[in-house]
């Protein structure tokens, strides 16, 4: 119609739709039963035809004909308090026989909760959307579980869109949105369980069909403004339905949005890749101990009092408490411990998913299953074996569980913005406040790092995690009742830093003599600590800070008395069954569980400590990795690096009580070597030079060959050079300049290091093959050197050169005479002495001569 004005108006399209109005009593019950009825209906009333719908072609209006409807809209609205109900069974055993047990989740919504549903009645060129929205006010859910807390919320929106295509078994997409508002979600493990069996019984129960197959993707988006997400903590999982005297851990914050897509795309695909994102935005972690717990009031009260600090050493407030909070209120014993303003955590899943039995070509069916299922109407009935007693006794040995592509799953965790962490006996992150009690203490310390890396890769017969820190710094301070002269004033505050660290542990399974549905035995644990240099400076009071903020920490960390009996009465062996019922179990002792016969190896290492402990006019300084390069005490420290491996008769044995791990020499020969040789290789300094040679030579007669041969191409071009060079020779008078009592490091390092070099050659000469040329013309002069066990040694060193190839050997033929011929009046001078080792000399130089010629 046109109107006066020249205006053209079109006559609306015609409002099809359905309101409903529920006032006091009422009850919606809804689940995945009522959805399959829904469907048949569906189907009954709209069948499928299987062809390609036709674009709708909109006409305007034109009189006398029917308006074309275009929707059918559907809207329910709650005046009044009302229940709503999701309903579900699952299959249990029950004497023998099957049953269906019904679970539910229970809501109750308030007033203004409305449901809307618009159904099109056209199709445009890429088809028709079907749209679901409503939302519930002040919900609150419970399940059907002991435990019934679930969800509690202000407001629940909800929004589904569901994309049809025009040709019918083309990709459909349904977008879900779920956004709640104060809301508090109860999370427990058996929620898994719980909700599995939901989506089981919702799911179709019509074998996969490659002629009906439709691909479709569902997209989830669930959000949260102001959420706290809340778990029980209780050991081996016990959970206290009835007084509800449970420890929680809650995460909560002022955003919570999780993304993820669950695709169904292709028919029986080989592989499915599941991505999940999950961001958060000021984001607190928080600890709840009930009454009962004897540490609640510990950790309450360091909660409350402690004196917090920044790295500027300015007292800072503790977090902040304006915050939204329903279930996990300060006022009620909860205690916040970890602060982040914003997180990413991202999970990858790629699983490979098992088809289920059905007619080809799902399945292949094989001939004895086929006779099975044509006799079975005239057999008696059976109860179906379910997957897991078909495995139960099948072994590795059977079928090899590493033959089939394993599930990969990738997470990845990122915190960009700094964050600060309490660190309480349960609670050890990045940023520690430790605490301590009234404002009469000293503030807590505090330990501020740029970075921490954690990695795991976990496989079917090994586990390995690595942990990186980047360098962190430890900063406190004094009482602030203590003082001390204006020119000390720079004490009242102390650090410690420590360069890096780094933990890598491997943890090794075995699936030998396990059934496929036992897990596999870990039968190795091992870990490597790789600690940098420790260096600061403290006083005294600052010190005992840190311990007593150690000991509060280690105590809440053991917390024995609040520890909960494991709910199985006894263990498992290795074998995999009850220790009493394992028939290696004797009536003197049980069959061993796998943690008392796993190997454990912990190998850690120090670079250096760099320690002062100070106080007004006075420093106590401890050191480590610099004594070699100390002027005056650095030979000294350099011969005790022996004492540590030495046989000794009076002190560090077993008869004194000290406990001697096994490999405990070649645990500190491997920590000490690698350091040792690149000093010796980096420095310039002729006297710390001298020092690492002395300290390499005090360790190697103490070690077996084997260990030994293993780091000979380490060990041996430091021997060389510490043999060739020039000033090698005046160690002895280094050591008379530095202490009187050190003249003898000369020729014992000298003797050393030629014991040592003759008994790597013994065992395998051809290392120093290379090397010739430079150890004949060193060992030569060192055969005629005084003391006569110095020369013993250069000709064994050189005896044992014989065994190198003959072409390597021969170019020295000459050299080797000339030593023949130098030694006579030695030799003599030594037979005179009745040394018992002259005739071993003399023997040695005709052999080594002879095996020239």
């Amino acid at each position: 119609m046109r109107l006066p004005n020249g205006d053209e108006v079109t006559a609306p399209t015609p409002v099809w739709g359905l309101d409903i109005q529920c006032e006091k009593g009422t009850n919606l019950s809804y689940g995945p039963w009522a959805d399959r009825q829904r469907e048949q209906l569906f189907l009954f009333f709209f069948p499928q035809d299987y062809q390609t719908m036709k674009v709708f072609i909109f006409i305007a209006s034109v009189p006398g004909e029917i308006r074309q409807v275009q929707q059918f809209d559907v809207r329910l609205n709650i005046l009044a308090e009302a229940t709503v109900d999701i309903l579900f069974s699952k299959l249990i055993m029950r004497d023998g026989k099957q049953e269906n047990q019904t679970n539910a989740v229970h809501m109750n919504v308030q007033r203004g909760s409305y449901f809307e549903m618009t159904l099109p009645w056209t199709v445009s060129d890429d088809g028709y959307v079907t749209k679901i929205n409503g939302q519930f006010l002040h919900v609150d859910a419970s399940s059907s579980l002991n435990y019934r807390n679930l969800l509690e919320a202000e407001t629940l929106d909800y929004r589904v869109n569901v994309h049809y295509p025009r040709v019918w078994n083309h990709h459909q997409t349904w977008d879900l949105e779920f956004n709640g508002c104060k809301a508090t979600y109860h999370f427990l493990y058996a929620h898994k369980e719980f909700f599995q069996d939901m989506i089981e019984d919702w799911s179709s129960r019509v074998p996969p069909d490659l002629l009906h197959f439709v691909p479709y993707s569902w997209n989830f988006i669930i959000r949260m403004q102001e959420f706290e997400l809340i778990t029980l903590a209780n050991g081996y999982n016990w959970v206290d339905c009835e007084h509800q005297a449970n420890a929680h851990i809650a995460f909560c914050g002022e955003l919570f949005d999780l993304r993820f897509t669950l695709p169904f795309n292709d028919f029986l695909p080989e592989t499915v890749l599941l991505k999940f994102i999950i961001v958060g935005e000021n984001v607190d972690l928080s600890l709840f101990l009930p009454p009962t717990n004897t540490s609640s009031n510990i950790i309450t009260a360091l909660s409350r009092n402690a004196r917090l600090i920044e790295k500027e050493d300015r007292p800072k407030h503790s977090f902040s408490s304006e915050k939204w909070r329903k279930f996990c209120k300060l006022s009620s014993g909860w205690v916040d411990c970890w602060h982040v303003p914003e997180l990413q955590l991202s999970i990858s899943y790629t699983y490979h998913p098992v088809p289920p039995v059905g007619p080809s070509p799902q399945a292949n069916v094989s001939t004895p299953e086929k006779e099975e299922l044509l006799l079975s109407p005239i057999r008696a009935p059976h109860r179906k074996k379910s997957p897991m007693e078909i495995i139960k006794n099948l072994t590795p040995e059977q079928f090899d569980p590493t033959s089939v592509t394993a599930d990969c799953i990738n997470v990845d965790l990122r915190i960009t913005k700094p964050s600060e962490i309490k660190l309480y006996g349960s609670v050890l992150r990045m940023f520690i406040n430790l605490k301590d009690c009234t404002e009469q203490y000293p503030p807590c310390p505090t330990v501020a790092l740029d970075r921490l890396i954690f990695e795991m890769n976990k496989r079917y017969s090994e586990t390995q995690l690595q942990v990186v820190v980047s360098p962190l710094i430890l900063t406190t301070s004094d009482d602030p009742n203590h003082q001390r002269p204006s020119a000390h004033q720079h004490l009242h505050t102390g650090f410690l830093m420590l360069s890096g660290l780094q933990m890598r542990g491997d943890a090794m399974f075995s699936a030998e003599e396990r059934s496929l549905d036992e897990e596999t035995l870990e039968y190795a644990w091992l870990v490597e600590l790789t600690v940098g240099t420790l260096s600061g400076k403290l006083t005294t009071p600052q010190l005992q800070n840190i311990i007593t903020a150690l000991e509060a920490f280690v105590f809440t960390v053991e917390d024995a008395e609040n520890s909960l009996r494991h709910p199985r009465p006894y263990l498992y062996c290795y074998h995999g069954t009850p220790q009493p019922q394992c028939p290696q179990t004797t009536s003197e002792h049980f069959c061993p569980t796998t943690d008392t016969i796993k190997y454990k190896m912990v190998r850690a290492s120090l670079d250096g400590i760099s320690l002062n402990l100070v106080e007004s006019g006075t420093i106590l300084c401890f050191q480590m990795q610099e004594l070699l390069s100390d002027p005056l005490i650095g030979m000294e420290a350099a011969h005790n690096f022996g004492t540590i491996v030495k046989d000794h008769n009076y002190a560090l044995t077993s008869h004194t009580h000290a406990n001697i791990r096994l490999l405990h020499k070649q645990r500190f020969f491997e920590s000490v070597v690698g350091p040792l040789v690149e000093l010796f290789s980096t420095t310039n300094d002729i006297k710390t030079k001298s020092c690492a040679l002395v300290a390499i030579a005090s360790l190697l007669p103490w070690l077996t060959h084997i260990v030994l041969n293993a780091h000979i191409q380490k060990l041996l071009p430091v021997l060389l050079q510490g043999l060739y060079t020039s000033d090698f020779s005046k160690i002895g008078e280094v050591s008379i300049n530095l202490e009187r009592h050190d003249a003898r490091c000369g020729s014992e390092t000298r003797l050393s290091t030629l014991t040592t070099l003759a008994s790597l050659l013994k065992q395998n000469a051809s290392p120093a093959e290379r090397h010739t040329s430079t150890l004949i013309s060193f060992l030569m002069p060192l055969t005629t050197y005084h003391p006569l066990t110095v020369g013993v040694k250069a000709l064994e060193c050189l005896a044992a050169l014989v065994t190198l190839p003959v072409s390597v050997i021969l170019p020295y033929r000459n050299e080797s005479w000339s030593i023949f011929d130098l030694t006579p009046k030695f030799i003599t001078d030594a037979l005179m002495m009745q040394h018992k080792d002259g005739v071993y000399l003399y023997n040695c130089c005709k052999n080594n001569a002879c095996a020239m010629e």
